[in-house]
């Protein structure tokens, strides 16, 4: 009896899992190692950046401004598998103005080693500010996710979005009201710039709009 039940259960997963799209059924594969990766992702926002990165076409670069441990990086990059899709990782390592001060890039190297992510994720040890010097490399997706300051974050927005393609995606990290700098930048200034605005909980994103004058 207890056989035939557990068969059935295995089977009743399984025409489950069948009706799962193929994006569906490869976040949820991936769900236990994001989570098992320490970072400050609101619930839902795992999916949004997976769906995010792996909606961007062939060769796509994907710009993250603040890594940490690489949590958010992750669910990046198992968008990118399979494709010349590229995450860029940008970030000192160490802590920066809102955290305690350590160093965090031997952790995040093993847990993009770990996900089996190398190839898809170029880690940059730096400032934005300074890494914005040199850059000359298009951006299809900016995830601004650095210093919470407010002067911070819209110099990371106003300085790399010259970068971006027209259309490109642009999303700001923890816009609420616990990160007044954020917040701030957000609402005054950057999702006025942009269009088809929207929220993935603390999360707001919008795309590049072709009119704005460089």
């Amino acid at each position: 009896m207890v056989r035939q039940i557990a068969s059935r259960v295995a089977l009743k997963l399984k025409k489950i899992a069948g009706g799962l799209s193929p994006s569906e059924r490869e976040f949820r594969e991936i769900l236990p190692f994001i989570e098992s990766v320490e970072g400050f992702l609101v619930e839902g926002q795992e999916r949004w950046l997976f769906d995010a990165a792996r909606s961007l076409p062939d060769g796509a670069n994907v710009i993250e401004i603040g890594s940490f441990k690489g949590k958010s990086t992750c669910c990046l990059a198992f968008g990118c598998r399979g494709t010349k899709k590229r995450v860029i990782a940008l970030d000192p390592f160490d802590g920066g103005p809102d955290l305690p001060q350590r160093d965090s890039f031997e952790e995040f190297s093993r847990n993009i080693k770990r996900g089996g992510l190398t190839e898809y994720v170029e880690p940059i040890i730096g400032i934005s500010t300074e890494a914005l010097k040199t850059w000359k490399k298009p951006i299809h997706f900016l995830f601004i996710d650095g210093s919470h300051k407010y002067e911070d974050v819209l110099a990371d927005f106003e300085g790399f979005y010259p970068h971006v393609a027209p259309g490109g995606l642009i999303a700001c990290h923890d816009v609420v009201e616990n990160w007044p700098g954020v917040f701030r930048a957000w609402h005054e200034s950057i999702k006025h710039q942009l269009t088809d605005v929207g929220y993935c909980t603390t999360l707001g994103f919008g795309r590049k709009t072709a009119a704005r004058a460089e």
